[in-house]
């Protein structure tokens, strides 16, 4: 049976590839361009995801939420000023860490508790954390398609449907 999660995980991961590429096409300036929206720019947006990716393979990982700030906080540092294609090889960097994980675990249905100092202790089957990091990334892809549509640029195409149509496309039998 095939591990959702790491069907999520690659979707999520594809999605962001296809941000990056169209990215890269934008007129300069695009990505760190002050706009009034969500976040304050592009840029601002795609280290959001980040981190939030960051933060989550900590937590899913077994972290302590003060080990997760500090490493978070390590993290902040290295990502300022960092360009597009820097920036890229993270997102691809913490998705390898999120498959090897996730290769590693005998249940992805198993149980994750978390805790938190405001929100308190939560538990969680892991592939619905996973579902979360992937929902997440997804809403900020559409802050993202909003965010270039007031610049009068176009957003990526990344629906999940245009996923499997890829996918299947790669492994059809050519004749």
């Amino acid at each position: 049976m095939e591990n959702y999660s790491l069907k999520i995980m690659d979707y999520h991961h594809w999605a962001n590839q296809k941000w990056f590429e169209h990215l890269k096409k934008l007129p300069e300036g695009i990505l760190t361009q002050k706009i009034t929206s969500v976040f304050p720019s592009l840029m601002d947006t795609l280290v959001h995801m980040l981190k939030t990716d960051f933060i989550w393979l900590l937590t899913i990982s077994g972290k302590e939420y003060e080990e997760t700030i500090g490493m978070l906080n390590e993290f902040n540092e290295k990502l300022k000023g960092m360009s597009l294609t820097k920036l890229e090889k993270q997102f691809d960097a913490i998705t390898g860490k999120y498959v090897t994980f996730l290769n590693g675990i005998e249940d992805p249905q198993q149980t994750i508790t978390i805790a938190h100092p405001k929100f308190g202790e939560a538990k969680a089957p892991l592939q619905d954390l996973i579902g979360h990091v992937v929902n997440h990334g997804t809403y900020h892809r559409g802050n993202l398609t909003a965010m270039l549509r007031q610049m009068g640029e176009a957003g990526a195409p990344t629906d999940y449907i245009f996923y499997l149509y890829e996918e299947q496309a790669l492994f059809a039998p050519k004749h």
